[in-house]
C-alpha cells in the first residue's frame, strides 16, 4: 500500500527544522561573543586614526586599554572601535578596573591602588575616540570606592575638541562606587557621550547615573534601563553636573536623595535637558542635603535639583511614578530656571509646580506627538507604531525608534509575538537578549520570520534597532 504523508504532520516538521535552524544560528552568533579570561593582549590591527583605528577585536584587547591609560599611555587624538560582543564574565574575583583612574596609583600590574603617595598626580584619563560600534559589553562587575564605570575618568581638552565616546551598549552587570555611572564614573569635562545605553544597575555613595555619574559636557540620543541608586545624587542618565542632555529615556528605577528620571542635581548654571522622557519609578529619600540647600530631599520625574536661573527644561515628559520623604515635581522638584512644553502623567504624583498635567488616552495620540515638536525645528518626537514604549510617543533619532522618514527604516511585527515575528527590511539582522548574547542572524531582502523563546530582544538592522516582546 502506497505511504500517504499527512500534511498537518509535514508543516510541523519543517516548523520544528526552522526553529532548530534559528537555534543552531543563534548559537554560531553566541559563539562570536569575547568572554574574558582575566588576561590582557595588546591589539594588532589599526593605526589609531580616524579612518583606520585601532580595532578592540577581544575582551583580552579592552583589559589591555584599561591597563595602557591606567599606566599612563595618552589616548588624546587616538580612535578605538569595539569590532565583537564582550562579556567581561565579572565576579568578585574577576571585576573590571575602570578605564581611567585619574588621579588615583596604579602598579604593574595596572590596577587601581588608592591615591597616588607624597603628592604624585598620574593623570590617568582616557582622552581619545572610543566607538563601541553597536556590540554590547555584559556581565561587567565593580565593587569599590572610588569612581567606577566601563570608562572611570574622561576628559576632553577644548568644546572643538571633545574626547567622544559612542555606541556603547553595556548591557548588564553591577557596578558600585562612589561617583558611577555605565558608561562613565567621571566625566571632568569636555567629552560628549552618544548612542550608548545601560542595563547594568549602578550604586554610588556620591552621585549615580545610567550613563554618567558625575559631570559631562553633553549628552546625546543615550538611555538606561538599569536601576540607578546613591545616598546624594542619582539621574536615569546622568547623577550630578551636566551640560547638555539631549533626546534621552530612562526606564530604570531611580532612588536618592535628589533623585531625577533624567537628572539628579546640579548647581551650575547653562543646563539644558531637551526632548527626554523617562517611564522609570523616581524615589527620594535619605538625609544627605547640602548646608543652605533649599529642598530635600527631592525626587523629580526629569530633574530633581536644577539651581541656576539660566538652566533650562524643555520639550520633556514624564509617565513615572514619583515619591518622596520631603519635595516632588512630576517634572521638575526645583528650579530656578525655565520649564517649558513639559507635560507628565496626572497619575505619576500628587503634585508640581512644573509641567501640564494630561490623561493616559491623550499622551498615546498623535495630538501630543505634535504637542511634543511643536517648538522644535525638526521632527523630534514620533507615534509609537509598533508599541515598543507603551504606546507613548518616541524619539524617531533614538536606535530604538520607529522612524518612517528614515531611509534606514524596517517593521517588526506583531509586537508583543507569539514565539514568531516578522522583520521586513533589507540586510543584515542581528538579534540580542537583554544579555547582549546574539541569539540570531540573517540576511534579508523584503521579509524574514524568526522564532525566538519568550523575552525580549534587540533586532537591529542597518544601523538602526527595534525592541520586540516574545510572549
Amino acid at each position: 500500500m502506497k505511504k500517504m504523508y499527512n500534511p498537518l504532520k509535514l508543516n510541523e516538521m519543517k516548523k520544528s527544522i526552522a526553529i532548530l535552524m534559528l537555534l543552531l544560528m543563534g548559537l554560531t552568533s553566541m559563539a562570536q561573543t569575547s568572554v574574558w579570561d582575566g588576561s590582557r593582549a595588546v591589539w594588532t590591527r589599526g593605526a589609531g586614526t580616524e579612518n583606520n583605528p585601532y580595532l578592540i577585536e577581544s575582551a583580552s584587547h579592552l583589559a589591555f586599554l584599561a591597563y595602557m591609560v591606567n599606566k599612563g599611555f595618552d589616548t588624546y587624538g587616538l580612535h578605538f572601535r569595539l569590532t565583537t560582543d564582550i562579556d567581561l564574565n565579572g565576579s568578585e574575583d574577576q571585576q573590571w578596573v575602570p578605564i581611567g583612574l585619574g588621579y588615583k596609583w596604579f602598579n604593574e600590574d595596572g590596577c587601581d591602588r588608592g591615591y597616588a603617595p607624597n603628592g604624585f598626580y598620574p593623570n590617568t584619563f582616557f582622552r581619545g575616540h572610543f566607538d563601541g560600534g553597536e556590540h554590547s559589553i555584559s556581565n561587567i562587575y565593580i565593587d569599590t570606592d572610588g569612581v567606577a564605570g566601563l570608562f572611570g575618568f574622561v576628559r576632553g581638552t577644548s568644546n572643538d575638541d571633545l574626547a567622544i565616546i559612542e555606541n556603547v551598549y553595556v548591557t548588564s552587570g553591577s557596578i558600585r562606587g562612589n561617583n558611577c555611572g555605565g558608561i562613565v564614573g567621571w566625566d571632568y569635562g569636555k567629552t560628549q557621550i552618544s548612542r550608548c545605553w545601560n542595563g547594568a544597575s549602578i550604586e554610588g555613595s556620591e552621585s549615580s547615573g545610567g550613563i554618567v555619574g558625575r559631570g559631562s559636557h553633553n549628552i546625546y540620543n543615550c538611555y538606561n534601563i538599569g536601576n540607578v541608586s546613591s545616598n546624594n545624587y542619582a539621574g536615569g542618565i546622568v547623577g550630578q553636573n551636566a551640560q547638555e542632555v539631549i533626546e534621552c529615556y530612562n526606564e530604570g528605577e531611580v532612588n536618592g536623595t535628589y533623585a531625577g528620571g533624567i537628572f539628579g542635581y546640579t548647581q551650575s548654571a547653562g543646563v539644558v535637558i531637551d526632548n527626554c522622557y523617562n517611564k522609570g519609578s523616581i524615589m527620594a529619600d535619605g538625609d544627605n542635603v547640602p548646608s543652605g540647600a533649599p529642598v530635600g530631599p527631592a525626587a523629580g520625574g526629569i530633574a530633581a535639583f536644577l539651581f541656576r536661573n539660566s538652566n533650562m527644561v524643555s520639550n520633556c515628559y514624564n509617565v513615572g511614578e514619583i515619591s518622596s520623604t520631603q519635595d516632588m515635581g512630576c517634572i521638575v522638584a526645583y528650579t530656578q530656571g525655565t520649564v517649558e512644553n513639559c507635560y507628565y502623567l496626572t497619575s505619576t504624583c500628587t503634585e508640581s509646580e512644573y509641567g501640564e498635567p494630561k490623561d493616559e488616552d491623550y499622551m498615546r495620540s498623535q495630538e501630543f506627538v505634535d504637542l511634543l515638536n511643536s517648538r522644535n525645528r525638526d521632527q523630534k518626537w514620533g507615534l509609537d507604531v509598533d508599541n515598543i514604549n507603551d504606546g507613548f510617543p518616541i524619539l524617531v533619532e533614538d536606535n530604538l525608534a520607529v522612524s518612517e522618514v528614515s531611509e534606514t527604516a524596517f517593521l517588526v511585527y506583531p509586537n508583543p509575538a507569539k514565539s514568531m515575528f516578522t522583520v521586513e527590511g533589507v540586510g543584515l539582522v542581528r538579534i540580542t537578549n537583554v544579555m547582549g548574547q546574539h541569539v540570531g542572524a540573517r540576511e534579508i531582502n523584503g521579509q524574514g520570520t524568526f522564532v525566538l523563546p519568550r523575552g525580549m530582544y534587540f533586532v537591529t538592522l542597518n544601523g538602526k534597532t527595534r525592541k520586540v516582546v516574545v510572549e
